[in-house]
């Protein structure tokens, strides 16, 4: 299978795509020659201690087929493909913390570089049964929808991307409200952890739902308002390294769209605009496995001109991963995705499949590097179905497969 995705990429990289792959690997270089620096800090203000912690991550992409991810991949490969963030917090008391954290990123046309408030909240526990947050938080929704963009806790160079999309990050990443959530223990049952939220869901100018809708010849400048409410139930089995979980995320969103076609604003609304998740994860000694399955599901009503879409999509994935070693893991998944389940998943515009390989090098306790292959077969929807593949850097039409090598290097302190 390695040499299935691999092998098909090139013959013979071109001098660009060498030079770029080494500018990722000197990244790693340089950040191994100052471990001391990678250190997290810490430092007192108004008598309280705040942790600093951050991650930078720079990668590059090479393929064969479709650029990918509003990224120029095709040709030489690009090293467009940077993010990274900052966070501080602090225990308060014992009962009360608060943090924050700045994030950016420019992978392709996604972020293009600007910085912003990524999270920010105070967590007040009364009890191991019950606590609250609020502020920007991030949503508890699936495996890691969280963490997802940590990725130097993940074993691969790409979640899963037909549940975890990097260019939709920002439809389910965040809301600004408030949270309940807890423990209940129970000792033969095991444990579960209970998270139930509401509020608004911040919009994103640079993301790749923006951009699915520009690719149709549509314009939306005041940005789409969100709001909705989502739980997850995640249980820790008496199996030691068993967990499962259920998530949903409920939202009703509005916008304005802009048509050189029609001389008037189209006010778009959707509800219900729902995501539903089941997922499982499974640790011992040298073996990770998990897996997830999940449907979204929308319906777009358009005034004046009464038009309704429903969008029906389903997606999961499975993962194995084996440590092989300290500096040493291996890891495979396979992605499914379809973007409208009531219709035929079987054309390339209605699905995206496909095997990924990764190794994953750890140089030192603060820096990794991820060399990983995918093989994708289908490109699926455009516009406002359009998941990492866009008509923006794709003018001349898709390939039905697509072959991918992706170099990711991290760096966490």
């Amino acid at each position: 299978m390695t040499h299935k995705i691999l092998g098909q990429l090139d013959e013979r990289p071109t001098r660009s795509a060498l030079f770029h792959a080494l500018r990722v690997l000197s990244v790693a270089a340089v950040a191994c020659a100052v471990p001391v620096a990678a250190q997290a800090q810490a430092f007192q203000v108004a008598k309280e201690t705040v942790q600093v912690h951050g991650f930078f991550q720079q990668g590059y992409m090479l393929s064969r087929g479709n650029n990918v991810l509003t990224v120029d991949s095709t040709g030489g490969g690009s090293s467009a493909m940077t993010d990274g963030g900052v966070n501080m917090s602090s225990q308060l008391n014992t009962k009360l913390r608060v943090g924050a954290q700045l994030y950016g990123r420019n992978i392709g046309q996604l972020g293009n570089g600007h910085v912003g408030l990524d999270w920010a909240f105070a967590d007040y526990r009364f009890n191991k049964w019950i606590g609250i947050r609020a502020g920007k938080v991030k949503n508890a929704l699936g495996l890691y929808t969280d963490t997802q963009d940590m990725e130097f806790l993940q074993t691969f160079a790409l979640l899963p991307q037909g549940v975890y999309p990097l260019d939709l990050r920002s439809v389910t990443i965040a809301h600004v409200g408030g949270d309940v959530y807890g423990t209940l223990a129970a000792r033969r049952a095991g444990s579960l952890n209970y998270t139930v939220y509401a509020g608004s869901i911040p919009d994103d100018a640079r993301g790749g739902y923006r951009y699915g809708i520009e690719d149709r010849g549509l314009r939306n400048d005041d940005g789409v308002k969100r709001s909705g409410y989502g739980f997850d139930l995640r249980w820790t089995a008496p199996v030691n390294g068993l967990q499962a979980g259920y998530s949903r995320l409920s939202m009703t969103g509005s916008g304005v769209l802009l048509s050189k076609q029609v001389p008037f604003p189209l006010q778009a609304t959707v509800d219900p605009w729902t995501e539903d998740r089941v997922y499982a994860d499974y640790q011992k000694a040298q073996w990770h496995f998990s897996g997830e399955w999940r449907r979204a599901f929308s319906t777009v009503s358009i005034q004046p001109t009464r038009s309704i879409t429903i969008s029906d999509a389903r997606s999961w994935y499975l993962t194995g991963a084996y440590r092989v070693g300290k500096a040493l893991e291996l890891g495979a998944y396979y992605s499914h995705y379809i973007p409208d389940s009531r219709t035929d998943s079987s054309s390339p515009t209605n699905h995206v499949n496909g095997p990924a390989v990764t190794a994953r090098f750890d140089l030192n306790r603060y820096v990794a590097v991820k060399v990983e292959g995918h093989h994708v077969d289908g490109y699926g929807g455009v516009g406002a179905n359009a998941q990492n593949f866009y008509i923006r850097n794709n003018p001349g039409g898709f390939t039905t497969t697509t072959n991918m090598f992706v170099l990711r290097t991290s760096v966490s302190f």
